[in-house]
């Protein structure tokens, strides 16, 4: 995909995912958060961290625990796939073979590119131990996220997802800058 694309794309799967999916009628007493039914799930993990409950009105309410079911999963996966997608592409036009890469380990993908002056090619990190920092954290929740578990649902705390997505967005757009100097270089040469 082109810059821009997945960004678009990953917005309208998120925008699939709204409170008022995974809302159930309910007869609760209490002051829950109140959202819109069309917020989107995704947009609103940021802002509801020790809830219960949140309140879309008319008698509907959303379990918090739902969050992390399918649907941030899901949107979890895609955002993997495509941080790891960046980082192939980035090694393959590195001059990587095709044969190496396919057989690659992402940690060492990951190593390769942190050991690697690429890094300064990005400015969302102001420094490498930051970037490796968010690399090696984003690497260790993949396991979580990619395999079919209850880790997300049972130990996985609120705040360790927000930290997760806010890491996976900006390693995205650090990883993207790269390619676009890689790209301008390319078409220079």
């Amino acid at each position: 995909m082109f810059p821009g694309e997945f960004e678009t794309l990953f917005r309208e799967m998120a925008n699939i995912f709204t409170l008022e999916t995974i809302a159930k009628k309910m007869d609760l007493e209490g002051d829950y958060p109140k959202r819109n039914p069309h917020s989107p799930i995704w947009d609103t993990i940021d802002t509801l961290y020790d809830c219960e409950y949140v309140d879309v009105g008319n008698g509907k309410y959303v379990s918090c625990q739902l969050f992390f079911k399918k649907t941030v999963r899901i949107l979890f996966y895609t955002l993997m796939i495509e941080l790891e997608g960046r980082l192939f592409r980035i090694h393959e036009w590195n001059g990587k073979s095709l044969d190496e890469l396919n057989e690659a380990n992402l940690n060492v993908l990951i190593k390769e590119l942190v050991d690697s002056e690429l890094i300064d090619k990005q400015i969302e990190y102001d420094s490498r131990t930051e970037f490796k920092k968010d690399l090696k954290a984003v690497s260790s929740f993949r396991n979580v996220i990619m395999h079919v578990n209850k880790k997300l649902e049972q130990t996985v705390d609120v705040k360790t997802v927000v930290q997760r997505k806010k890491q996976m967005l900006k390693l995205l757009l650090a990883l993207q800058q790269i390619l676009d100097h890689m790209y301008s270089k390319r078409k220079i040469n």
